[in-house]
C-alpha cells in the first residue's frame, strides 16, 4: 500500500505536470522553482480528500455481507425492516394522543428524553411549539427532536440489520407538523370534536444504522372526548377521550412500497387545580405483521397553574412492537402570557 508521500506524487505527476522553470504567482517571482511543486501537491491533496478517491478507504462492509447473506445485487436498504420494532426509538415513534380540547395558550417546550431496553440506550433532545391559529378552534403544532446520542449493543445491532460496525454515535431527527381543528366544543348532548392532519418530514439521519427512516409519513385522526364536573371537590374536571385514524409511513424494498395502518388511543385526565393527570393507551395497527404494532402506555403529568413557566413529565412504557422505558422532563413556557406583561409594560 502506497504511503501518503508517494499518492501525492503520484497524483501530482499524473495530472498536472509542469512545463516551464517559471511559475509566477500573483507577480511574485521570489522562489519560483518552488511554486509548481506546492500547486501540485496542495491540488493533489484536495483530491485525495475528495469522492474521487473514494475507493481509496471505503469503509469495509464484508462483515455485514456476511452476516445478513446478502446476495451481491440487492441493495442494502431492502434488508432493512422498516417497522418500530426493529428501529431506534425515534425513528416511528407512536403520535401524540391529544385529550379532545385544544388549549389557547401558545406554547414552547424545551426538555430532554431518555429511551432505555436491554440492546439500546438513547437520550434526546424534545422540542415542541404549539400555536393557537386566531381562534381556540383551530391551532398548529411543530415537534422536533434536534439530536440523539445512543449506544446500541451488536445484538440489537443485527436484529435490525445496521450497517454500523460500532452502534453509537449521534443522529439527527424529524420534524412533525400538526394541524388541529376543534369542529364541536361544549355542546350540551354530543361529545367534543377533534381533527387533525400531521406529517412527518424525511430529515432524519442515520438510516444505516437504523436510527431514522430517512422517508416522510402522514397520518389523520379524529378524537372524541367528554367533559365531567366531579363531586369531589379537590378535583375541577375529569374528561374521557378516545381517537381512531389512519397513520402512513413509506418503506423500502419491492414488495411494500408503504405501510398503511389504524392509528387509536384512549385515555383519562384528571385536572386539579394546578395539575394536570393522563393515562394513556395508544398505538397503531400496520400489515407488515412483523414488527409494526406498536401500543404504549402514557403518563403524563403537567402543571396549570396561572404562571408564565411550568413543567411537563411523560413516562411511557412500551406494550407491543416498542421495547423501550422512556421517560421525558420538559419546561413549558407559555409564549402569550410573556407577550401580554410585555404589551402592558408598553
Amino acid at each position: 500500500m502506497k504511503n501518503t508521500g508517494s499518492l501525492l506524487r503520484t497524483f501530482s505527476g499524473k495530472f498536472f505536470p509542469v512545463s516551464g522553470s517559471r511559475f509566477p504567482v500573483l507577480g511574485y517571482p521570489g522562489n519560483h522553482h518552488l511554486w509548481p511543486d506546492l500547486i501540485r501537491i496542495s491540488v493533489a491533496m484536495i483530491l485525495l480528500n475528495s469522492p474521487i478517491t473514494g475507493i481509496l478507504g471505503q469503509t469495509d462492509y464484508s462483515w455485514w455481507n456476511e452476516k445478513h447473506n446478502w446476495d451481491g445485487v440487492s441493495d442494502w436498504t431492502d434488508y432493512l425492516i422498516i417497522t418500530p420494532a426493529f428501529l431506534g426509538p425515534n425513528a416511528l415513534p407512536v403520535p401524540e394522543l391529544k385529550n379532545g380540547c385544544l388549549s389557547s395558550d401558545t406554547q414552547f417546550e424545551l426538555g430532554t428524553e431518555g429511551h432505555y431496553s436491554v440492546g439500546d440506550q438513547t437520550i434526546n433532545l424534545h422540542t415542541d411549539l404549539y400555536l393557537p391559529l386566531f381562534t381556540d378552534r383551530a391551532a398548529l403544532q411543530i415537534t422536533y427532536r434536534p439530536v440523539e446520542w445512543y449506544q446500541t449493543d451488536t445484538i440489537t445491532r443485527d436484529l435490525r440489520r445496521s450497517r454500523e460496525y460500532d452502534p453509537s454515535g449521534l443522529s439527527f431527527g424529524d420534524f412533525y407538523v400538526g394541524t388541529y381543528i376543534q369542529l364541536i366544543k361544549g355542546h350540551p348532548s354530543l361529545p367534543d370534536l377533534l381533527l387533525s392532519a400531521n406529517i412527518k418530514t424525511a430529515s432524519g439521519t442515520n438510516l444505516a444504522g437504523a436510527r431514522h427512516t430517512d422517508s416522510p409519513g402522514y397520518w389523520f385522526d379524529a378524537t372524541f372526548s367528554k367533559h365531567f364536573a366531579p363531586a369531589n371537590p379537590s378535583l375541577k374536571s375529569i374528561r374521557l377521550y378516545a381517537k381512531g385514524g389512519f397513520y402512513c409511513y413509506q418503506n423500502y424494498g419491492n414488495s411494500h412500497f408503504q405501510n398503511d395502518a389504524f392509528l387509536y388511543g384512549a385515555g383519562i385526565s384528571f385536572n386539579l387545580k394546578k395539575l394536570s393527570i393522563q393515562n394513556q393507551v395508544t398505538g397503531f395497527i400496520g400489515y407488515f405483521n412483523r414488527g409494526d404494532k406498536p401500543m404504549v402506555y402514557r403518563l403524563i403529568i403537567e402543571g396549570t397553574g396561572n404562571t408564565t413557566v411550568s413543567f411537563r413529565a411523560v413516562f411511557q412504557q412500551g406494550l407491543n412492537d416498542f421495547d423501550f422505558t422512556s421517560l421525558r422532563l420538559s419546561a413549558l413556557v407559555r409564549l402569550n402570557r410573556i407577550f401580554s406583561k410585555l404589551s402592558v409594560t408598553h
